[in-house]
């Protein structure tokens, strides 16, 4: 296998690594952390935000240093495919890596978002910031199961 194949399964390895750290997020971690969530103005409230807190700091810590160069790997692998059919050292269509690129470029403005989100001190909207965070974070499913997804299309169906 040449490098530019390489890289392009590497790369769609990196996508769908990318969608099941986002499905695990939003339909797992997060509901569970605000599951049974007490009632606002109760001390088992503020308790429980407190922990929140604690929790969302290091899921937010350990998710940016870890799957955002993964997402930054996902955009110059997907960048080097286009390049490397445009110059014929692979076969396949340029544009399907440049839109598989640009799906995970898509992510870049969701990711600000949430970093607003994941670094808010405010801790009386605990539940209603992690809800918006969960519905926010469903996009970031998207966009790398197309890019992944149209990466393997056209590996499978142009043979690379």
């Amino acid at each position: 296998m040449a490098v530019p194949q390489s890289v392009t399964a590497a790369t769609v390895t990196a996508s769908f690594m990318l969608v099941g750290n986002a499905i695990t997020q939003s339909w797992m971690t997060i509901p569970v952390l605000v599951a049974g969530f007490p009632a606002p103005g109760t001390e088992a409230h503020a308790e429980r935000c407190s922990l929140l807190g604690q929790q969302w700091g290091m899921m937010h810590k350990v998710g940016n240093s870890f799957f955002r160069p993964i997402s930054m790997l996902a955009i110059f692998g997907y960048a080097f495919g286009a390049y490397s059919c445009a110059q014929g050292s692979m076969k396949g269509d340029w544009r399907l890596f440049t839109f598989a690129a640009l799906c995970h470029v898509a992510n870049v403005p969701i990711n600000a978002k949430l970093d607003v989100i994941g670094t808010s001190e405010e801790k009386a909207p605990a539940v209603q910031l992690a809800t918006s965070w969960i519905n926010c974070n469903k996009w970031r499913v998207v966009f790398p199961l197309i890019a992944g997804s149209t990466a393997i299309w056209q590996a499978f169906l142009l043979g690379m």
